[in-house]
């Protein structure tokens, strides 16, 4: 294959490959609106983007407020039903101390808070625990 024949067959594949080019009066500026419609149309991503980082961030917030409140009424239920059988209470605790040792007693409540406070200190940043 000589020269003109390489140069030829390139020439009709390079004709072939910008058959479809438009390439008229005003190329540089169809161009330009294409890239700004694009550009456009990436801002309006991010804008989106960020009014549903919003939105999530918003309704976590409120998920948590809904979560401490409902701690909160948990927690305050089971003080009013400690309050109300108290002298019940006393009187179990009673039978159960003369019972138990009071190290076994102390070591279960720890053994328990431990078990609850896992998860929480499973997720703090920083905290490389299990």
């Amino acid at each position: 294959m000589n020269e003109e024949e390489r140069m030829a067959g390139m020439d009709a594949r390079l004709r072939r490959a910008m058959a479809g080019l438009d390439a008229r009066d005003g190329f540089e500026s169809r161009v330009q609106r294409r890239i700004a419609v694009l550009a456009s149309s990436q801002l309006d991503l991010k804008a989106q983007f960020e009014a549903r980082r919003l939105a999530a961030r918003r309704r976590m917030r409120r998920d948590a407020w809904a979560n401490g409140v409902t701690i909160a009424g948990v927690g305050a239920a089971a003080a009013a039903l400690v309050w109300r059988f108290a002298p019940e209470i006393a009187r179990l605790g009673g039978e159960v101390t003369n019972a138990v040792d009071p190290l076994v007693i102390g070591a279960a409540t720890l053994a328990a808070v431990v078990v609850c406070i896992w998860p929480v200190l499973r997720r703090l940043p920083g905290m490389r625990i299990g």
